[in-house]
């Protein structure tokens, strides 16, 4: 399997992959599953075929992690990503969060497009692992915790996403959160973090929780 012959379902697995191995050094089928929406049955069975295709290297006890040839689509489809990403803020003038779900759903646009919006662009400078919702100063940037460090009946406003999960920004999007995007949190339980924004309430798991970046704010009744 060649790599530029790679399906938008291959490049999702290799990217989940990815993003779980930043996190936690390796990544869990039941992780993938989660994240890509499947069962862990058919996750396993598209993992061997990887593996046999030399993008990943999987051990029973270990889990999965890329291997260099895996690693190396996975920064190209990140380089897309941030491109894109760029692209839908600074010239569309889609706000950050909404330009984050949106580049998530365009990152497999043929190379060619990608590089032409790239020198359209000007060459801009590209953040790969976290997304700003918002532009932080020091100051602020050392006040924020992770979701699942936060306290029920408090509210935050969302400042940065780290690795962007699918499932977090489907959520987010769903939500219509708003810009900026201020949340309650309900309380931390047994199936994630419940939160509250204007339009709904959310649980995140705390796999998703990890990857999102808060500052506490004032709650306005």
């Amino acid at each position: 399997m060649r790599t530029k012959d790679l399906s938008e379902s291959v490049e999702d697995y290799i990217l989940t992959v990815y993003r779980l191995e930043v996190l936690y050094g390796k990544a869990k089928t039941s992780q993938i599953a989660r994240e890509l929406g499947l069962k862990e049955g058919t996750v396993s069975k598209v993992l061997k075929k990887l593996r046999e295709s030399e993008f990943v290297v999987l051990n029973r006890y270990r889990g999965v992690k890329l291997s260099e040839l895996g690693r190396k689509v996975a920064e190209k489809i990140l380089r897309k990503h941030a491109v894109i990403e760029v692209f839908l803020t600074d010239f569309l003038g889609f706000d950050k969060l909404k330009a984050h779900y949106l580049a998530h759903k365009m990152e497999h646009l043929p190379d060619e497009v990608v590089e032409a919006i790239y020198l359209k662009l000007g060459k801009p400078s590209l953040r790969y692992f976290i997304s700003f919702v918002r532009e932080l100063s020091i100051d602020d940037y050392n006040q924020v915790i992770p979701l699942t460090k936060t306290a029920a009946n408090k509210c935050y406003e969302i400042t940065h996403l780290y690795v962007e999960l699918s499932t977090v920004l489907d959520k987010l999007s769903k939500s219509n959160c708003g810009y900026p995007c201020v949340i309650r949190v309900k309380g931390l339980g047994s199936k994630g973090v419940s939160v509250s924004t204007p339009n709904t309430e959310i649980v995140f798991t705390y796999q998703e929780g990890e990857t999102i970046y808060v500052k506490e704010v004032s709650c306005s009744e």
